[in-house]
């Protein structure tokens, strides 16, 4: 067996509130995880980086920087990998801007008060099993060595949770699948390492065809990002679907909404199907 599945996962916890992170590391030390501990946002810069955590829990209210400020960084360093789950921590129950700027900022969710630790814990479990496998293929299983991205493999799983996540707050979920015109993806995977959102799962699933799966982002908005990415590169089809889903319904199927995307394409439009 590997040696990162004999070690005991590592949580990088920040937060101010001493009450907070103290409890939580409380629960997370009796659950067998190593904590380390970063009481302003500019330690979590820091440590990050250094101590390579198989997750972080990050209040929003840390301050220099924010909690928000400090996910958009760690999302943008090369040394922190983009399979490490980011869940940040509120003291009042989040607010729907919240919860679209904590996705924004590349956090997997928000979570609020009251903590249900129990819940916390299964869901760490989870997220670091996950990042745990990538770590033990080499980074081989999930991401694409030419560009970085997501594979077809990586983008599944990763958009399996961003459906559970935003049938959970109700929002919607667009898929939008990318073919180079000029058979070319070099220049689109480029473009998606450079201007891809951090919010959203990029993955390339075939040479010339990439799948951008965006959370809390509806037909119209999708659409925005079409335009925005066709300015940038120029020669690109792309197909887009949409879906909402409320919370007592099942979550959507990306598969589905893959299947969708990949039909408007092929039809020669990006107009948006709902699912």
């Amino acid at each position: 067996m590997c040696a990162a599945h004999l070690r005991k996962p590592l949580i990088l916890l920040g937060g101010a509130e001493e009450w907070l992170t103290r409890s939580i590391d409380s629960v997370l030390g009796n659950a067998g995880y190593q904590v380390a501990r970063a009481r302003t946002g500019q330690d979590a810069l820091d440590m990050a980086p250094h101590e390579r955590p198989d997750a972080i829990l990050l209040d929003i209210g840390i301050e220099d920087p924010d909690g928000f400020a400090v996910c958009r960084a760690l999302r943008a360093h090369p040394a922190v990998s983009a399979a490490t789950p980011i869940v940040l921590l509120t003291l009042t129950t989040p607010t729907r801007t919240e919860q679209l700027d904590a996705l924004r900022a590349g956090a997997w969710e928000l979570r609020g008060q009251p903590l249900d630790a129990e819940e916390l814990l299964l869901r760490l479990a989870v997220f670091t099993r996950g990042k745990l496998e990538l770590e033990r293929l080499g980074g081989e299983g999930l991401v694409d060595q030419v560009s970085g991205l997501y594979n077809a493999t990586g983008v599944a799983r990763r958009s399996e949770e961003l459906a559970a996540l935003t049938a959970r707050q109700g929002m919607p979920l667009a898929c939008v699948v990318f073919r180079s015109s000029n058979g070319d993806g070099d220049d689109l995977a480029r473009a998606f390492k450079t201007h891809g959102r951090i919010s959203d799962a990029i993955g390339r699933t075939a040479y010339d065809e990439f799948a951008v799966f965006a959370p809390a982002t509806d037909g119209p908005a999708a659409a925005r990002l079409v335009k925005r990415l066709t300015a940038m590169v120029g020669s690109v089809r792309a197909g887009v679907s949409s879906a909402v889903t409320s919370r007592a319904a099942p979550p959507v199927s990306p598969q589905e909404l893959l299947a969708q995307a990949r039909s408007a394409l092929g039809e020669g439009g990006g107009a948006p199907k709902r699912g």
